[in-house]
């Protein structure tokens, strides 16, 4: 093997994993389009999350341990979820209000921050893809970098509903 051909390997080595980390990183960062969850997490910033499903290789969230207090992020059930993963464009960040067991089963009732009433419907632990990462009582946010991201895919400054992360319905 040349000197050339050794330098090139070692250069792959090197990157490869640094390519690897930032590609997790980058998959826990969610926009928040809506106004939802203000004062809390604002239009237009980007939220760190601990996901139950990172790019099909582990889980960093047990669902059955979200608790009242909470920010989750949750796919409604008519969105048609695939395997490993989520739908990005329909998933909603909220804020677990209740825990309630309903025939053996754990549901969660949630709430954006700024909204008046609770969500029309609760949600299973199996509707679950990831919980906000908390810097004591804070999510860990990066303020208006999403901003960008919402721009080239067309979306921000809908708040029809409680919508946060995508979808707007």
């Amino acid at each position: 093997m040349s000197k050339r051909s050794v330098s090139f390997l070692k250069e792959i080595l090197i990157a490869l994993p640094i390519v690897i980390i930032v590609a997790i990183i980058a998959s826990q960062l969610v926009v928040v389009p809506t106004e939802s969850m203000k004062p809390t997490i604002n239009e237009g910033d980007m939220v760190l999350v601990a996901k139950t499903d990172v790019l099909g290789l582990f889980t960093e969230l047990n669902p059955e341990d979200v608790k009242v207090g909470d920010i989750i992020i949750y796919e409604e059930e008519s969105s048609g979820e695939s395997s490993g993963g989520y739908n990005e464009e329909s998933a909603i960040i909220h804020r677990v209000v209740e825990v309630k067991e309903v025939g053996g089963k754990k549901y969660f009732v949630l709430k954006g921050d700024n909204n008046n009433a609770t969500d029309d419907e609760d949600v299973s632990v199996d509707q679950v893809k990831g919980r906000t990462v908390m810097w004591g009582n804070n999510p860990i946010t990066i303020p208006q970098v999403g901003w960008v991201i919402l721009w080239f895919k067309g979306t921000g400054n809908e708040t029809e509903s409680g919508n946060t992360t995508g979808n707007t319905s």
